[in-house]
């Protein structure tokens, strides 16, 4: 089983952007690897957790952690 980590800043639908999680000591976001939801499962990834990391209920501050199984 594969498994890719992914943050999103505003995660509301399938066609919402995310940016895969760089590995490492410290992860990093890395921003030039945008790819929307939706393509991501259509490629046979199956979202399997979708953490929120801001505690505000605000549509701009949608921000979560979406891992991602194969």
């Amino acid at each position: 089983m594969k498994i890719e980590v992914y943050f999103s800043h505003s995660f509301v639908s399938p066609d919402s952007k995310m940016y895969k999680i760089k590995d490492g000591y410290t992860p990093k976001v890395d921003e030039s690897s945008s790819i929307k939801v939706k393509d991501l499962i259509s490629k046979g990834w199956k979202l399997s957790h979708a953490i929120k990391t801001s505690q505000s209920a605000q549509l701009e501050s949608f921000n979560f952690l979406l891992i991602f199984e194969k």
